[in-house]
């Protein structure tokens, strides 16, 4: 593995009124492994202050330097147990490399034993696929969400595709992640997930569709869908279908950041199930 010189640098922009940006920079690895763990999501927990790693596990998170001392800096990965510092214990101990150790996932098997010989399937979210109406991340920041909350049926759901409806894509070959999570008070809340879905395109407009089969998703409760900007590819266009009708709009700024509800918009992306 290559050796790199990191470091945490703190930029003192404003001395006369004593105030800092605090700039965190390392490389977050597998505690087993030491290779490096890439798109961990990084923050700030409920500050809307965040970022991903990149494919090398290298991060960067500016911060300002007054009033978080004690805010929580979390380092978590699907598939792997959380590290949790104060701001302030992160910059005393000027750490640098953050390991991550796999989780021993016991998951909760939801076994089908209905006899039934006929199987209902359906798209359940947003099947909008308008060019004239249009939506965006609600931020260009890495680990920006937004998804749509999918009801549970009477039956448990297998999960068999993801679908969104791209009106313009600039960048050439793109790639988000796809998250699924439970609920809390209405809101999403963990991970349902053990391990990363990432979806790649590179099509400038139409249908992009993820198969779900392998990763033998079953789900019996109300949960979350969402996709995360974790790429950082510079100035460009990146809008999908949008609409005022159909499940709306949650979102949050950055990885570790608050969810809330966008107003009454919807994006075209949904989810095919079956149950």
């Amino acid at each position: 593995m290559k050796s790199y010189s990191l470091y945490l640098l703190l930029l003192c922009f404003n001395i006369q009124f004593g105030i800092c940006q605090v700039d965190l920079v390392g490389q977050v690895i597998d505690a087993d492994t030491e290779e490096p763990l890439p798109y961990v999501n990084i923050g700030l927990v409920n500050q809307n202050i965040g970022t991903v790693t990149d494919e090398a596990g290298y991060f960067e998170l500016e911060v300002p330097g007054n009033g978080f001392a004690d805010a929580t800096l979390r380092f978590s990965m699907i598939g792997f147990e959380p590290q949790d510092f104060t701001l302030q214990e992160y910059r005393d101990q000027k750490i640098l490399t953050i390991p991550l150790k796999e989780k021993a996932t016991a998951l909760e098997e939801v076994v089908l034993t209905t006899k039934r010989n006929k199987y209902q399937t359906k798209i359940l979210g947003n099947k909008t696929t308008s060019q004239l109406i249009y939506a965006a991340f609600t931020t260009n920041k890495l680990g920006n969400e937004m998804g749509f909350l999918v009801r549970g049926r009477k039956n448990p759901m297998i999960l068999k595709k993801f679908n969104v409806s791209l009106v313009e894509n600039d960048y050439g070959p793109i790639r988000f992640r796809l998250n699924f999570y439970d609920l809390k008070d209405g809101l999403p809340n963990e991970t349902l997930l053990n391990e990363n879905i990432i979806v790649d395109t590179d099509i400038q407009s139409g249908i992009v569709s993820k198969d779900l089969t392998p990763y033998e998703i079953v789900i019996d409760q109300d949960f979350f869908v969402a996709i995360e900007w974790i790429e950082d590819l510079g100035p460009g266009k990146l809008f999908f279908s949008g609409g005022f009708f159909g499940s709306p709009l949650i979102a949050r700024e950055v990885s570790q950041g608050t969810w809330s509800k966008v107003g009454s918009a919807s994006v075209g992306m949904n989810i095919e199930v079956r149950y």
